[in-house]
């Protein structure tokens, strides 16, 4: 199998979206794994006393990261995965603690604003006053978003309830279409009873009479 070219320098908007998407598939493919119970097996003997048995399945996993990201054109290498998340995990989380210290109840969103009139929210600083609040410079709105969305729902298990969602409109029925009944046959009128002429004899005799 050819060696593989990995990129090297910075990294871009959209390769960092696509290691955190990475991440994030990896999560769920490793809880589901937890979730059945599946045990890694070292191959090695002497390995389950060397108290390095959880390396092997990190490696494992950030190769399964890079993979994932060459799947979809990111060619960097699994270290390189690796270190990217580390240092997004630091940025991440400095800017979180940040924006929990100007609002209690503060939800993380990018949009919302501290209560404190004083104090600025990240977003509402220039690239020097980060710099002074030895805060990162740089993070864009769409990754903080994205890092939100993968460490909290792994941090926190949300359910949702039908309760929050709209209720769904009933399907409506057509129309019954209910014929008239059925109109009244005329009734005919009684017949008249026909005399026999041997009956019409006999009263005319009898009036001669």
């Amino acid at each position: 199998m050819a060696m593989r070219e990995y990129r090297k320098g910075n990294w871009t908007v959209e390769e960092t979206m696509i290691l955190i998407e990475a991440k994030k598939k990896d999560d769920e493919r490793r809880k589901l794994n937890r979730s059945k119970q599946i045990t890694v097996i070292t191959t090695s003997p002497s390995s389950s006393g060397s108290g390095n048995s959880s390396k092997p399945v990190a490696e494992l996993r950030w190769k399964w990261v890079e993979e994932y990201c060459w799947g979809k054109g990111c060619f960097r290498s699994q270290n390189q995965c690796n270190d990217k998340w580390d240092n997004l995990m630091r940025d991440y989380k400095k800017v979180r603690d940040y924006q929990k210290t100007l609002n209690p109840n503060f939800n993380n969103n990018t949009s919302q604003q501290p209560t404190t009139s004083n104090i600025k929210s990240y977003w509402s600083m220039d690239k020097i006053e980060r710099k002074e609040k030895g805060l990162p410079t740089n993070m864009l709105p769409q990754i903080y978003q994205a890092l939100f969305d993968v460490v909290e729902t792994t941090a926190t298990t949300t359910t949702v309830t039908t309760s929050f969602l709209p209720p769904s409109p009933l399907p409506v029925r057509p129309a019954l279409q209910i014929s008239p009944p059925p109109s009244s046959l005329p009734i005919p009128p009684p017949s008249q009873p026909q005399r026999s002429p041997a009956l019409g004899n006999l009263c005319l005799f009898c009036k001669m009479l």
